[in-house]
């Protein structure tokens, strides 16, 4: 997983990594590759209470041709929810 540039997210990294394992997962009903992820945390500034991850899944072509595995976070958050 690469670092998160974000400021807000910059110090969440380990809770980013949770969120993709152990968070609720929701597939986007436009984009079936298109998934959502979504976990609590307590310790979350500005009164946020979940961080959020929106990751794609998909194939692409290794050197030998072969598919592989291309899955990726396209953004992550923190909100408060509740």
């Amino acid at each position: 997983m690469e670092p998160i540039n974000h400021p807000e997210m910059t110090d969440y990294e380990e809770e980013l990594r949770q969120t993709v394992q152990q968070g609720t997962r929701k597939q986007d009903p436009l984009n079936p590759h298109k998934y959502r992820y979504m976990k609590a945390f307590d310790d979350l500034p500005k009164d946020n209470t979940h961080i959020i991850a929106i990751a794609l899944f998909s194939f692409r072509e290794n050197e030998a041709g072969e598919p592989e595995p291309n899955n990726y976070i396209v953004t992550a958050y923190q909100k408060e929810i509740g």
